[in-house]
């Protein structure tokens, strides 16, 4: 943070100032040509016209002054302009009056100058406030992330015959999306991504409320129906019933390769087939949660093959814009995921970021971004092969 030096009352930028002392000594030294122009270009003016008096002109450059330099050169300036005043003004019929005359422009001079020394001192510190809550909420911004963080896996799962990755990008450092990986006593995988309305800190709040939710009631039941029903009393009981979230939640077999999921209210999950490349979208089960007292879903149950590839995302990838205001969309994310799927779920997550930033003429999205990518493997899983979160 910046602070004003003792006797000093100089304007102060509300975002940042000049970090080292060449940068600062180069400012105050443009300050004090500016000033001394001003001074000089006033002077040869009440040099030229004998007929008027001209000494209302000199507040231009002791305004300047009181603005950019310290107090002491403004008062020093004070001085210089009576004086000039008084060797370039038009004559005065007496001594009297050449003294009264040059008492009320000094007295003039001194209030103008501090009042702006009052005004921008008044300046000055509000920008320190400023400063001050921006520092404050950087903090709490950055905790929060770091509680965010605690809530997403540190690393993919290894599921026998399948290769799982997932990613997320926040908008801002905290965002309101929400991806987990959760494994079940029976040897199958718990698989969450979600997206909370809204963006920022009271979005991350929200999401991280869900993701404990979430914890809890994989651990109570296996049902996907009465986890979602559960998570949605939860989150219709908050206070605020303006915000909701949209859930994907499936459990999937290893062994069966079978996949049980329901979809409330979110993005529709893409399934490409490795056999006959054709591809399918995953539409909603329910309407989002926390928007009503219950909600009936119905899950879906999906037979998986030895190289099909299944993408979960939240909104942020889809509607990614270019230039033209188009969005990226269902077509963008198929014909990404085509031309990769023979890659590693890894990177078919990141090929998919990396077109979704390109789409966006390479500027932060609009939105917070997450994408799961479940892609089957074409060797079977070896007898005894577990389930594992590292």
């Amino acid at each position: 943070m910046s602070l004003m030096e003792p006797g000093r009352s100089t304007l102060q930028l509300p975002f940042g100032s000049a970090s080292t002392g060449s940068v600062h000594l180069r400012s105050q030294a443009w300050s004090f040509l500016i000033v001394s122009s001003a001074t000089v270009c006033v002077a040869y003016a009440d040099y030229l016209v004998k007929s008027i008096s001209l000494g209302y002109l000199y507040i231009l450059p002791l305004s300047l002054s009181a603005i950019l330099l310290s107090r002491g050169v403004s008062f020093a300036l004070i001085g210089l302009c009576v004086f000039f005043h008084d060797l370039f003004g038009p004559p005065y019929p007496s001594i009297q009056a050449r003294i009264a005359h040059n008492l009320t422009a000094l007295v003039a001079f001194v209030f103008a100058v501090l009042l702006l020394q009052r005004f921008v001192a008044q300046r000055n510190s509000l920008f320190d406030l400023v400063r001050q809550q921006r520092d404050e909420l950087v903090k709490e911004v950055g905790l929060a992330a770091q509680v965010q963080k605690l809530f997403l896996p540190t690393s993919s799962p290894a599921v026998p015959g399948f290769d799982i990755a997932a990613v997320m990008y926040p908008v801002g450092g905290v965002g309101g999306d929400y991806y987990d990986y959760i494994p079940f006593s029976n040897g199958s995988l718990g698989l969450v991504i979600a997206d909370v309305s809204g963006k920022g800190v009271a979005a991350a709040l929200l999401m991280s409320a869900t993701a404990a939710t979430i914890r809890f009631e994989t651990s109570e039941t296996h049902s996907l129906g009465d986890m979602v029903n559960r998570l949605n009393r939860e989150l219709h009981a908050l206070p605020s019933n303006s915000h909701f979230v949209t859930l994907l939640l499936g459990e999937l077999d290893p062994r069966s390769r079978r996949l049980k999921c329901v979809n409330c209210g979110h993005n529709p999950a893409l399934l490409l087939r490795a056999a006959s490349g054709d591809a399918s979208w995953l539409p909603s089960s329910c309407v989002p949660l926390g928007l009503f007292e219950t909600v009936t879903c119905q899950p879906e149950v999906i037979d998986l093959e030895p190289g099909d590839v299944m993408v979960w995302y939240t909104d942020g990838l889809t509607e990614a814009v270019d230039a033209q205001g188009r969005e990226f969309g269902r077509d963008g994310l198929l014909e990404n995921v085509r031309n990769n799927r023979g890659m590693s779920a890894e990177e078919i997550v990141n090929g998919l970021y990396s077109a979704a930033i390109a789409f966006n003429r390479g500027e932060t999205l609009a939105d917070d971004l997450t994408i799961m990518v479940i892609r089957v493997d074409s060797i079977d899983p070896s007898p005894g092969d577990e389930t594992k979160i590292l």
